[in-house]
């Protein structure tokens, strides 16, 4: 079977999948999708699946890898994997928030805002601190939090009547030191270049008419619950100043199983194969606050019990810790597991 991986405007963005595919001993191209003959190099072979590594970056590139994702699965009818609906929620808050709402999926209040009137009807009752979010932005990347009025309604104006919203330009301050970034760049110059590449994209875009609004919900830590196939991971991303998102201050805690349980009804519900379920506890109940079909991956493996690096999987009706290794080449040799496994049974 021949195997095309969809990469995005990153020339980098589809080595995992090539890699996973290469140790597989199975033929695989790569594809830009974003490119002006992205179609016609799709059609060139009869490729039996498309591995999808959609963007995260860029708003532009997003909306035209996800289109033409769409006529790939939905067209042509060809397996891809992740889905086609996987990719679409992923960096799309909008969407996101849509689909929890609609799905009665617990998540913190969200408000899409698309007119300028209402908008500011609504800052002068709104609830404080609010989170405001750009559709597209990782690790904390265009997130902001308003404990004032007075600039959360400059926010507002500069969103429908100024320059518009900009994300974050350069590395995420937060989680990082200058004496770091420097050692990266003098060890790798073109990984430096590869980012500052990046940040520019970023923070060229500028998302006007319209605002996303979350209420605040008061945590010291998230969960993120991670779903390869029926292998769950687990850990915790704890605050850093007021975000755990994008925060590199983690740590192993074996997740309560009603809340494995909670994600995996989720999942099975709609269909999602892969994904990182990012989670707030309040009060007892769980919140989503993110769903991400590519995430970071900042350790070699993703779950801890009692020291020992593993998996969870659901077997005869419990959870079952297996130890091992299991997230090797950033988790890509696991996906194209269930991705091969899906496809010999028919499921993709």
């Amino acid at each position: 079977m021949k195997i095309a991986v969809l990469r995005n405007e990153r020339t980098d963005s589809g080595d995992k999948w090539f890699i996973a595919c290469q140790k597989k001993g199975i033929e695989a191209d790569v594809i830009d999708l974003t490119s002006i003959n992205a179609l016609d190099d799709v059609l060139a072979k009869d490729y039996g699946m498309f591995l999808l590594r959609p963007p995260g970056v860029s708003e532009k590139f997003k909306a035209i890898y996800d289109e033409r994702v769409y006529h790939i699965e939905r067209l042509l009818g060809k397996p891809v994997f992740p889905s086609f609906f996987e990719c679409f929620i992923y960096e799309n808050k909008r969407s996101l928030a849509q689909f929890l709402q609609l799905k009665g999926i617990a998540h913190p209040k969200t408000w899409v805002v698309c007119d300028y009137r209402e908008a500011k009807e609504f800052v002068l009752n709104a609830e404080l601190p609010i989170v405001a979010k750009t559709s597209i932005g990782a690790a904390s990347s265009g997130v902001k939090i308003f404990k004032d009025r007075a600039s959360l309604q400059k926010y507002i104006l500069a969103a429908f009547k100024g320059k518009g919203i900009r994300k974050r330009f350069g590395p995420n301050k937060q989680v990082g030191n200058p004496k770091g970034w420097l050692k990266k760049t003098i060890a790798d110059p073109s990984f430096f270049k590869r980012r500052l590449c990046q940040y520019l994209s970023a923070h060229a875009e500028t998302q006007r008419g319209f605002v996303i609004l979350q209420e605040y919900v008061q945590h010291d830590f998230e969960w993120r619950i991670v779903k390869i196939g029926e292998s769950f991971f687990a850990y915790k991303k704890f605050k850093v100043g007021d975000k755990a998102s994008g925060a590199k201050n983690l740590g192993y805690d074996s997740p309560p199983f009603a809340l494995l349980d909670w994600i995996r009804k989720i999942a099975e519900e709609n269909g999602i194969q892969t994904a990182a379920f990012d989670v707030f506890e309040n009060g007892g109940d769980y919140l989503i606050n993110e769903i991400q079909t590519i995430f970071g991956h900042k350790m070699d493996h993703i779950l801890e019990v009692e020291g020992k690096p593993g998996r969870y999987l659901y077997q005869e009706g419990r959870w079952v810790f297996e130890e091992g290794m299991f997230n090797s080449n950033e988790s890509y040799d696991l996906r194209l597991e269930v991705a091969l496994k899906l496809y010999g049974a028919g499921k993709l």
